[in-house]
């Protein structure tokens, strides 16, 4: 069987509840609910899914929490290395649990551990497309995590919400559905104000997601509702509807997918960027800024223009040429992101030269623009 990731129309998502058009799903379980000893159920959920012809990677958290279990640990440690060793010990024993589940289906899982330093490198992303690709072709269910025993403090999603969402622009998903023991999105904070109501269905430029802060109340997870906020901006920018709902009962994966109103859906964009747009914007590493003026930033936003040297002001950063960097107007606000062609030095050289000035200063006959057109992506704004 032959998987592809190639761009798929998305006819009946992105304005309401209805999933039937849903081919490839992207599961993640928080730490409590992978924790849960009804765990199995969720995995008899998963592959209830894939029966029915889906094509299902499962986001696993806890390896930290098994861990824990392992070594009866009752308290979440705070330092690096500490937490780095429990993802270590529990990571294995997540892995045997989920291959004997499977394994009473006759099915099997391939472990996969991410970093983001992992998808912010062009050629590191296309590889673990591809392998990702290979994975599904084999019937294979893919058990994703993040690397914890590697990444480092700066180079890490910090949770598996965002890796979720990331891990879906990756390989084109068509729905993100988060479960943990955070249930939905309210209109206050339901700890302090019980009676507070559920928000069915919110779009991603609403005003209310700037006001989001809460973390989450377990002693064993990560990701609260602020991260889940992260993830469902990441996730629905990329044109990707993401769903947050509880993890207390297996049988919320299929009533969510049969567009049953819990817990609260986020929904995409319509114009999702392309492939290598999307990539620039969301998961390639910065290295750097560039200010530009006026004219430069009218060309970009309303004429599709590739940026040039004389429109380039101020150069920040260390960069080197294929670089990512960020593009901002003369007011300091970010309007897009973009590979860079020139080291930093060489653009400081030319920047605000027309080409002219700037081939004689290079020594060049023909000066390639500083940020090709098919190389940026416009910061979309509310």
């Amino acid at each position: 069987m032959q998987i592809s990731f190639e761009r798929r129309p998305r006819s009946s998502m992105g304005t309401s509840r209805e999933f039937e058009s849903v081919k490839r799903l992207i599961v993640k379980l928080g730490s409590s609910t992978v924790m849960r000893s009804d765990m199995n159920a969720f995995i008899d959920a998963l592959v209830g899914l894939k029966r029915k012809g889906l094509e299902v990677i499962l986001v696993s958290s806890g390896a930290v929490a098994a861990g824990m279990e392992t070594i009866g640990a009752s308290d979440r440690p705070g330092t690096i290395p500490k937490l780095q060793a429990l993802a270590a010990i529990g990571q294995a024993r997540l892995m045997a649990r989920y291959q004997e589940a499977l394994g009473l289906h006759g099915l099997n899982c391939a472990q996969v551990l991410l970093t983001h330093e992992s998808l912010s490198a062009r050629a590191h992303f296309l590889n673990i497309r591809d392998t990702f690709r290979e994975l599904l072709s084999m019937g294979m269910i893919p058990i994703v995590n993040e690397n914890d025993t590697v990444a480092t403090e700066e180079l890490r999603f910090g949770d598996n919400d965002r890796l979720a969402a990331a891990l879906g622009t990756v390989i084109d998903a068509d729905l993100v559905i988060l479960l943990s023991d955070v249930d939905a999105l309210y209109e206050q904070d339901p700890h302090a104000y019980p009676d507070a109501c559920r928000i069915p269905t919110v779009d991603i430029d609403d005003p209310i997601l700037d006001t989001i802060s809460s973390s989450s109340s377990s002693n064993i997870g990560t990701g609260g509702m602020a991260s889940k906020v992260a993830a469902a901006k990441l996730s629905c920018e990329s044109g990707i509807g993401l769903l947050v709902a509880s993890g207390e009962t297996p049988s919320s994966l299929e009533a969510l997918l049969a567009g049953e109103d819990i817990g609260t859906y986020f929904l995409p964009r319509k114009d999702r960027p392309g492939r290598r747009r999307q990539w620039i914007a969301s998961l390639s590493k910065l290295h750097g800024s560039i200010v530009v003026d006026p004219g430069a930033e009218h060309a970009l936003k309303n004429d599709g223009s590739s940026l040039l040297a004389v429109g380039v002001v101020d150069v920040d950063g260390e960069f080197k040429r294929g670089d990512t960097v960020k593009v901002l107007n003369a007011s300091g606000i970010e309007i897009a992101r973009g590979l860079i062609r020139y080291e930093t030095e060489g653009l400081r050289a030319i920047q605000g030269l027309s080409t002219k000035k700037a081939c004689e200063t290079l020594n060049v006959q023909a000066l390639d623009p500083v940020i090709h057109r098919n190389d940026l992506s416009l910061t979309v704004t509310n």
